[in-house]
């Protein structure tokens, strides 16, 4: 299952541990962002948030769209990586997906997320991916 984001503007989100103790949130542990588009950013709020739009991977297996708020409190910037903290993936339909591994990994397409037009986008497409690099069939669940 491929899908298409431009290389300049794809981000990438990795965790190593992520835990479920609350109904519709994934905590997510060791969490950073890597990818081309880094060097883009500017700065990042210390808290803040960023809404998800899975909608293209996850029409198929939920009767809604799926949006989910990612937010986090505490950032650290290096040239090529920024490492958030106390970081979460929240949406009512979180407990029903797959449970999240320390191999997958969140590919965002930020094309929309110029200086110039980051008002207008409120959301970033988003795509779940396995660790072998293909994004996951919810077809098969």
């Amino acid at each position: 299952m491929t899908f298409k984001v431009s290389e300049k503007y794809r981000l990438e989100i990795h965790w190593t541990m992520a835990n479920y103790n609350q109904e519709g949130v994934a905590m997510l542990g060791g969490c950073y962002l890597s990818g081309p588009v880094i060097k883009e950013v500017d700065q990042m709020n210390q808290r803040d948030f960023m809404v998800f739009d899975f909608t293209n991977q996850y029409k198929i297996f939920t009767k809604d769209y799926y949006i989910a708020t990612f937010s986090w409190e505490g950032v650290r910037h290096t040239p090529d990586v920024i490492y958030l903290d106390c970081v979460s993936l929240v949406n009512k339909y979180i407990n029903s997906v797959p449970k999240l591994k320390s191999t997958d990994y969140i590919v965002i397409d930020a094309a929309q997320h110029t200086t110039e037009k980051h008002q207008t986008f409120l959301t970033y497409p988003a795509y779940l991916i396995k660790s072998d690099g293909e994004r996951y069939d919810f077809r098969s669940f």
